[in-house]
């Protein structure tokens, strides 16, 4: 069984004018999802592709993607980071069960709700567990484990994001007189897919790159 044996305790110098920007582009980045929703910019009519929350869950990914190919100082800075807490990171996670709540309210079909809100319980509470035991002995736990925790994840943000367009009013799955995912372009839960999932989508392709590096 191959392990994760990694030196966590990695030298910072270098990476400080990295992480400023980074940050600074974070802050940039939430800043413009936050007023584009209090706007109404994400809400679409009945019948209308949501190309603003495509957009916004896409957009920041292809430039993760393009920024880690074509700057070296990034590369390396996003290959240094601490890949036990950008896996602790997930278990935030846990609050997608407000979708299971709220479907119980009535407010969300049960079709996005169940998956997305079990999805990110089930991943809240691996990352947990993994975190842990890559904190109290990181040759003990297997690169196999991070791997598969690691998919999980990311398939379940797809699941969410696909059945969240699916079960739109008017769309292929969603049931007539029964309650729609139109509310997730709205303020406040449009924040969870304009900045929340493609934040943690970068955080496990930071992961799968880690993995592969070491």
């Amino acid at each position: 069984m191959q392990t994760l044996s990694i030196d966590f305790n990695h030298t910072k110098n270098g990476f400080d004018t990295v992480r400023r920007s980074v940050l600074l582009l974070c802050m940039v980045w939430f800043i413009t999802v936050l007023l584009a929703a209090l706007s109404g910019g994400f809400e679409m009519a009945v019948g209308e592709p949501p190309v603003a929350i495509l957009f916004a869950v896409i957009a920041p990914v292809v430039m993760f993607g393009v920024g880690y190919m074509t700057i070296s100082a990034f590369r390396d800075w996003v290959l240094m980071l601490d890949m036990r807490q950008l896996i602790l990171l997930h278990s935030w996670r846990m609050v997608g069960v407000g979708f299971v709540f709220l479907y119980f309210h009535g407010q969300l079909p049960a079709l996005f709700a169940l998956p997305a809100g079990i999805g990110d319980a089930v991943a809240a509470i691996g990352a947990l567990f993994l975190g842990i035991a890559l904190f109290k002995n990181s040759s003990a736990v297997s690169r196999r484990k991070v791997f598969l925790w690691n998919t999980f994840g990311l398939l379940d943000f797809i699941i969410a994001v696909s059945m969240g367009i699916a079960t739109r009013t008017n769309e292929w799955l969603y049931i007539a007189n029964q309650a729609s995912s139109d509310i997730m372009g709205q303020f406040p839960l449009v924040l969870i897919p304009g900045f929340a999932v493609p934040f943690y989508i970068i955080t496990h392709l930071i992961i799968y790159a880690q993995l592969r590096q070491r």
